[in-house]
């Protein structure tokens, strides 16, 4: 029977299923036409609008196809007909798969495999990215189906619930959490799977829609307290309990350079306010690669009382690769030696303007993750030839197009890939031309799984020298593993804020 409710349905609303799938296909024709340089970079913004729209086409599909047996109605010919409820949920159920869940595996997976990706990790990652989809789109445009009877009311709560997420944008000054983070991402399934399956129970076993619409108020309320939990909160849950990997010793001192008398070579872009630079030594095992998750940054005055504290971005160094004054999220052995590393901190204008000539404590605290190498293996990549390397995806080098004594390493990492790599140029004997570079894709993968191989362009992993014959000389290929999550403070004696901008200036 409820095979014969969905032909139904979907003789009722193709349009929309149509609209699902070109929404699709369009995803994927923009990332196989970027290609593993992601070129044009223009495309990025029209692929970004293109899944947002595609989330947004079928969840509206899915609650007209629920709306069309409304379950709040007492006037409607389902409750009198012998159509059973199981029947009617279940159809309900598979339209919402059909759309989210089934094109999503189907394109990711074709993506990937037009990448040059191995089928069984490829199937992994496409399964998990689909399921994500059907819990985060699919069980919500349900649960808003089945709690009420009609396009207007399903928009105002839609409408009340985008309110309440602009109310804690506000209350938190736009500090959301890191959805990469997976303690988060499980808090936020697991809300939407506990809720979604109550609210469908509720409505097509019981009929209690007052209940139901309670549920999801509440549902509502804790994914958005999750979504705006402070950065810190979920980087400590997962240091605790991933996998026993809290580092017992720090592989990076960090420390405020009060010595610095280095200038600051190129600027940090200006994201809010006024940017300060505040100088830094930093001491790393050459073994190991550090990465900065966040930033906290506080200003309390000479009594301690607390002034100001957020979450600060990172701002990435310029030019690429000169002595690091404008710390960028990675550290690695080239990170030791040099004169002065800068951090540089984007502040609101006003708290700029308010604090900048007063004397206060400053103190920056870094959520760190360290790596150590797992396997290295050498491998010849051709210029503009894709090659498949195990371990690492499908790489590619060429010539920067802007400094030709530089090779670009581009790769589509495997789906099961380290999230941080470091490569050499080889001589013909085997040695290493020039320094060691390393590189850590900024998205983290999911239960082993790196997911954006599937939904993204390829990514620039390296930047190497050009020496005489490299594009056809081997790289040695590193991957590295996590083993440990830390946190170090740098806290600074009392300074004014301008000081910090004019020894920039100087």
């Amino acid at each position: 029977m409820w095979l014969h409710i969905l032909k139904k349905d979907l003789r009722l609303h193709w349009p929309y299923v149509a609209a699902v799938l070109a929404l699709k296909i369009a995803s994927a024709g923009i990332i196989l036409q970027m290609g593993i340089f992601a070129q044009p970079l223009q495309m990025l913004l029209p692929h970004a609008l293109i899944d947002l729209a595609f989330s947004g086409v079928a969840g509206l599909a899915i609650i007209l196809v629920v709306q069309s047996d409304p379950v709040v109605s007492n006037n409607d010919d389902w409750l009198i007909r012998p159509i059973r409820r199981s029947d009617l949920a279940l159809d309900k159920i598979a339209f919402a798969a059909l759309v989210t869940l089934l094109p999503t595996f189907v394109f990711d997976l074709g993506v990937g495999l037009m990448h040059g990706l191995d089928a069984l990790p490829a199937i992994g990652a496409s399964a998990y990215t689909a399921l994500v989809v059907f819990i985060c789109v699919g069980l919500p445009a349900l649960a808003v189906g089945t709690i009420t009877a009609s396009w207007p009311q399903a928009a105002g709560i839609v409408f009340v619930i985008f309110l309440a997420w602009i109310a804690g944008f506000i209350v938190t000054n736009g500090e959301m959490t890191d959805l990469g983070n997976w303690p988060v991402q499980l808090a936020l399934l697991a809300i939407l799977v506990i809720a979604g399956t109550l609210i469908l129970y509720l409505q097509y076993g019981r009929r209690n829609t007052a209940t139901s619409r309670g549920v999801f108020a509440v549902a509502t309320i804790c994914a958005i307290a999750v979504m705006f939990t402070p950065k810190i909160a979920g980087y400590v849950i997962q240091r605790v309990i991933d996998d026993g990997k809290v580092a017992t010793t720090s592989p990076i001192r960090l420390s405020f350079d009060d010595q610095s008398k280095a200038d600051v070579i190129g600027k940090a872009q200006q994201f809010m306010g006024p940017v300060i630079y505040v100088p830094l030594k930093v001491a790393v095992d050459p073994n190991r690669i550090v990465t900065i998750n966040n930033v906290v940054l506080s200003i309390a005055s000479g009594d301690g009382r607390p002034l100001y504290h957020d979450t600060i971005s990172l701002a990435s160094g310029y030019p690429p690769h000169q002595v690091s004054n404008v710390l960028r999220d990675i550290f690695d052995g080239a990170s030791n030696g040099h004169k002065s590393n800068y951090q540089a901190v984007n502040l609101p204008s006003d708290v700029f303007e308010k604090f900048k000539n007063t004397p206060v404590r400053l103190s920056l605290t870094y959520l760190l993750s360290s790596y150590a190498p797992a396997t290295t293996i050498q491998a010849t990549l051709l210029f503009g030839a894709p090659q498949k390397v195990a371990g690492f995806g499908v790489c590619e080098t060429r010539l920067n197009p802007i400094n030709d004594q530089v090779v670009d390493l581009y790769c589509f990492p495997a789906t099961n890939s380290s999230k941080c790599i470091a490569a050499t140029v080889l001589d013909p004997a085997g040695a290493s031309i020039g320094v060691r570079q390393t590189g850590c894709s900024t998205t983290s993968t999911q239960w082993g799984l790196n997911t954006a191989a599937l939904t993204g362009p390829g990514q620039l992993v390296v930047e190497l020298p050009a020496a005489n014959g490299a594009g056809i000389r081997p790289l040695a290929l590193t991957t590295y593993k996590v083993v440990g999550h830390f946190t170090q403070t740098v806290v600074l004696p009392e300074v004014r804020l301008t000081d910090l901008t004019g020894s920039a200036a100087s």
